[in-house]
């Protein structure tokens, strides 16, 4: 598995928000649009290095983004 440089500073933000932050997070953080980053989350989904939570916060559901302990 190759990661791209976006992909590899999706993970590094994560890991200095120890291990866990919200899409919108991330998005913000990295410049990025949110289908990009929502794409991006699915591939690292995909292969096994985060994990994709839904969050309801009031009426809004947001998608919180673990970073998997090996």
């Amino acid at each position: 598995m190759r990661l791209s440089e976006e992909e590899r500073r999706f993970l590094n933000y994560l890991h200095t928000k120890g291990g866990s932050a919200y899409l919108f997070e991330i998005r913000h953080a990295l410049n990025i649009p949110h289908t990009s980053a929502w794409r991006m989350a699915r591939r690292l989904n995909e292969y096994g290095l985060i994990t994709i939570a839904k969050v309801r916060s009031g009426k809004r559901e947001l998608l919180k983004i673990l970073l998997k302990r090996r």
